[in-house]
């Protein structure tokens, strides 16, 4: 069922289903909570289910000029307290990821389990600030030729080009504002580094990592699983950058498994 609140005097949309634990999901960079619609429902069996359509995408609001990744994590957290839900596993995909991370950072509390997808603790390289804004930069200039050069790197090359996924991730990207997009590429790029909060950790947590992703180095990811002593990581041998899209049965299959033993 989607449902709507007010976050800072803005619409924040999700959607709920199922009964038992909660989970509640976050999608990825220009993404919206359909990069869940074919997981969710079979989630849905065994536990209670949220996505959440982060500041700027899908049909939620953008907030301001930069949306850091604190104030997506106090939206998250908004809808948790609408919900009145004691403890989450919480599972983001690449972008939210660095949410879950900065939700765990601040609520600590509510949290049962954290699951990173494609994402990473730590903050933005040189390079890649660089190139979120020569990114912008293009946007600024013309919104759909950039997100037909983006989109598709994030998918496996035998994928590109007129591959339903691509074109599915596309209609996600465009339903973004412009707005709501710069102010994310902004957030990204000053977003902490937060491999502390891993050493640390006092629950579980668990990596997906593509075995053929081009923006996270898989020994990076498995260092940064290893970093405290409840992390573990998976290998996903059929995933690049969009493992929710390349192999949802790994994806299903991990996280159920996650979920229900903590």
């Amino acid at each position: 069922m989607r449902k709507q609140i007010l976050f800072r005097g803005e619409p924040l949309y999700f959607y709920e289903k199922g009964k038992g634990r909660a989970m509640v999901l976050l999608h990825g960079f220009l993404g919206s909570a359909d990069l869940w619609e074919k997981l969710s429902p079979r989630w849905a069996k065994r536990f209670r289910v949220i996505q959440i359509e982060l500041p700027g995408h899908g049909s939620s609001a953008a907030l301001g000029y930069v949306q850091n990744m604190e104030l997506m994590a106090e939206a998250v957290q908004a809808v948790i307290s609408e919900l009145k839900l004691r403890t989450v596993v919480l599972v983001g995909h690449s972008l939210g990821g660095y949410v879950a991370l900065a939700f765990a950072e601040a609520y600590p509390d509510l949290l049962r389990g954290l699951i990173l997808i494609n994402s990473s603790a730590k903050g933005d390289s040189k390079e890649r600030k660089m190139s979120r804004d020569k990114f912008a930069k293009l946007l600024k200039e013309n919104k759909d030729r950039a997100l037909r050069q983006l989109v598709p790197t994030f998918f496996q090359s035998k994928q590109r080009g007129t591959h339903w996924k691509v074109k599915k991730y596309l209609q996600w990207a465009r339903a973004c504002s412009l707005q709501g997009i710069i102010a994310t590429v902004e957030g990204m790029k000053r977003r902490k580094e937060r491999e502390i909060i891993l050493k640390f950790s006092p629950y579980p947590y668990l990596y997906l990592i593509g075995e053929k992703d081009p923006l996270f180095n898989i020994d990076e990811g498995k260092k940064e699983a290893s970093l405290g002593e409840r992390g573990d990581y998976k290998i996903l041998k059929k995933a690049s950058h969009m493992a929710p899209l390349e192999d949802p049965e790994a994806v299903y299959k991990w996280v159920k498994e996650f979920s229900r033993s903590n």
